[in-house]
């Protein structure tokens, strides 16, 4: 071993035991709370009077804000929210739409039965949240869920902590949920180890915009939805007021986003495209989902059927895209290769719905789901603040798949496969230095392991350079010869080399 060889290997030493001391200098675990505000259309906040957001504005102030998410096909609840904790486009994670039918299961998810919520067969298909994620980076990290959609069935064998919940789950007070979040970040004389990530879900202004539509006819907001505006930052001035109390304010990171926004329907005798009406027979097609207020339907041929002609008579239908399984336009919105995803797709155009004459009796006045490609209004908001983000940044707009690794970042985990990047969303971020402090953690066995190899490495280093001298001096002294007289001398003792030492 020559001294290259061993600066080499100090230099590699020093740069892992300075990786790992600096993974975290005060000893605490990256924390971060998920947000999201059902149906929180990205305009919003420009749109209602600043004196009454007073939370939300603090926040965009000190924080970044995006000027839009762009998220994912079709923009309905479930598999937006999926895509939100796991990076996946729902051809990845498999939630395709609030309602779908599995034909390997031979079995039907619907948001309506919410029994379906707490089974793992729907959610458990290879993509991982970030809870889960998050559980399988170390011991010292755990994660609460709050009513988030999909996210009250175990995967990958975890489920992380939850608050029970019936039928009128999304009627649970808002001030309950922050205080059994915030009591999970808390250590407790019941030994529970506290969590690190939170994932907090509220249900509004997407009701709201349901029943009374998000926007007047002067295009202003409605008053209704104003008003769940103005509640939900109440609710992120109690967060704040939760946080400070518990002293976790300072460290923690929050992101709050959406799954879509929200846009006018057209009345039920304008807007509705009643497949019945259109000769379409129920016959020669299956749609594995209710079909009520769909905007979005995937809609399956019946054996037997001339899948030609009834591709044909669905495209004449006026104000409504029909797309085949895995052409252009699915592929392009990564809604191609699932089993869930069936070989037609329908789309209404903006402000209709596609039904039948049983399902199409109550329209809502607000709806989502169309290609936010297409509608805009589709599109969610994004606001980010704490110790890792930037202060008073307004970001281009970014694909919501991104955020899944943009979280673990945040966490120092490595995230499992996913269809994000963490580039895309790195200039949200406060500037990192050189050397990664996530990736190890200081233990005492880790430094005993660095303490014991560094002992060894020395020691060889030691004994190699006191036998090259040896040699050096020997091959000196017998002027240069042989390879023999070296190797008998490595058996004299030591009383032999310390005369050989005087002679020279």
């Amino acid at each position: 071993m020559n001294q290259h060889t061993f600066h080499d290997l100090s230099y590699l030493l020093l740069l892992w035991t300075t990786t790992a001391t600096s993974s975290s200098l005060d000893g605490k675990t990256p924390k971060l709370i998920l947000i999201s505000m059902d149906g929180f259309r990205y305009d919003y906040l420009d749109n209602v009077p600043s004196e009454k957001i007073t939370n939300f504005t603090n926040l965009i102030q000190n924080g970044v804000k995006a000027k839009y998410l762009e998220n994912v096909f079709p923009t309905v609840t479930y598999p937006n929210h999926m895509t939100l904790v796991t990076g996946l486009y729902p051809e990845s994670h498999g939630v395709i739409h609030n309602s779908f039918w599995d034909p390997y299961l031979e079995d039907g998810f619907s948001l309506i039965d919410f029994r379906r919520n707490f089974e793992s067969k729907w959610f458990d298909t290879g993509a991982e949240p970030i809870w889960v994620t998050n559980f399988k980076a170390g011991s010292s990290r755990d994660s609460g869920v709050i009513l988030w959609p999909a996210g009250v069935a175990q995967i990958k064998s975890y489920m992380p902590r939850v608050i029970p919940a019936g039928d009128d789950f999304n009627e649970t007070n808002w001030n309950l949920r922050v205080d059994t979040l915030v009591k999970w970040f808390q250590s407790d004389k019941s030994n529970i180890r506290p969590i690190n990530l939170g994932i907090l879900y509220f249900p509004d202004p997407d009701e709201t915009a349901h029943e009374f539509g998000p926007d007047k006819i002067d295009g202003t907001i409605t008053d209704e939805v104003q008003q769940k505006i103005f509640q939900l930052d109440a609710s992120l001035g109690y967060l704040k007021k939760k946080l400070n109390e518990s002293n976790l304010w300072d460290e923690m990171n929050i992101i709050i986003t959406a799954d879509h926004g929200h846009t006018n329907l057209l009345s039920l005798e304008k807007g509705q495209i009643n497949l019945d009406k259109y000769n379409i027979d129920r016959k020669f097609y299956k749609t594995g989902s209710d079909m009520k207020n769909h905007l979005v339907v995937n809609l399956e041929p019946t054996e037997g059927t001339d899948v030609e002609k009834l591709y044909q008579n669905l495209s004449a239908i006026p104000k409504m895209h029909v797309y085949r399984k895995c052409d252009a336009n699915l592929t392009k919105l990564h809604y191609c290769k699932n089993r869930r995803i069936m070989q037609f797709v329908l789309e209404a155009e903006e402000g209709y719905y596609i039904g039948n004459t049983d399902t199409l009796k109550y329209i809502s006045k607000g709806g989502h789901g169309y290609d936010q490609n297409k509608v805009p209004k589709m599109r969610p908001f994004f606001i980010a603040f704490g110790p890792s983000f930037r202060k008073g940044f307004i970001s281009e707009p970014f694909e919501s798949v991104n955020i899944y690794p943009l979280m673990c970042h945040i966490l120092g985990i490595h995230p499992a496969p996913n269809n994000g990047s963490l580039d895309k969303v790195r200039h949200l971020l406060i500037q990192q230095p050189f050397i990664r402090t996530e990736t190890f953690q200081l233990t005492l066995m880790t430094f005993l392991t660095v303490f014991v190899f560094a002992t060894c490495i020395c020691g060889l280093y030691s004994i190699g350079a006191f036998y090259q001298v040896r040699f050096r001096r020997r091959k000196r002294k017998r002027g240069g010869h042989g390879g023999q007289e070296y190797r008998k001398s490595l058996l004299k003792d030591d009383k032999d080399d310390e005369e050989s030492c005087d002679e020279l």
